[in-house]
């Protein structure tokens, strides 16, 4: 009998703290930050020819959007529809690059692996209603899954998603450097 109800205590011990954990309200989740800008901004270094840009000179000023012919060590020459356009990054405003995220390769890859489990279903005798020989099947299995693997590459092309990124330009203007007077201390020890 002593043992029955040191199994019972055992097994209310749980539950009891099951029920007080679903009694017992939850505090409700701390709001997540977002993103400060500066963090996701893009490092003008990265800016490659053939990239598409927005810029903006000034505040009040019309955007410049095209795309960037030449690429200097604090200048990025931009081609628009009319002309060719030298723009000094520390001296705009802000500046954007368009980044065209492309999903072809990723779904034309789900798309074989869809086309190679519906050759596993669809290739069958009792489907087809007749013998198949090894050349057959292997036949019916690629263009599967090439027609699979094309259907997820158009899919993935039409879900192309295309984002506008700010550049820093912060890092680019010229910061005042203090003096600071320099004390050097060095010795050399020879053997």
């Amino acid at each position: 009998m002593a043992v029955g109800a040191v199994v019972a205590r055992r097994a209310v011990v749980p539950g009891a703290m099951v029920l007080a954990a679903w009694l017992v309200p939850v505090p409700p989740a701390l709001a997540q930050k977002p993103i400060p800008e500066t963090v996701r901004m893009m490092e003008p270094h990265l800016l490659r020819i053939g990239d598409k840009v927005r810029a903006w000179p000034t505040p009040a000023s019309r955007a410049v959007e095209g795309t960037i012919v030449g690429v200097g060590s604090d200048s990025v020459t931009v081609a628009t529809r009319e002309e060719a356009v030298l723009l000094t990054l520390p001296s705009l405003d802000r500046m954007q690059v368009r980044r065209t995220r492309s999903h072809v390769r990723r779904a034309a890859a789900i798309g074989a692996g869809v086309g190679l489990i519906a050759s596993f279903l669809l290739v069958t005798e009792e489907l087809l209603g007749r013998d198949l020989d090894a050349g057959e099947r292997i036949a019916w299995t690629a263009g599967l899954v090439g027609a699979g693997a094309a259907a997820g590459a158009g899919a993935g092309y039409l879900t192309r998603s295309v984002t506008w990124h700010p550049v820093d330009l912060v890092t680019l203007r010229p910061h005042p450097t203090p003096v600071r007077p320099a004390l050097r201390l060095s010795w050399t020890v020879r053997f």
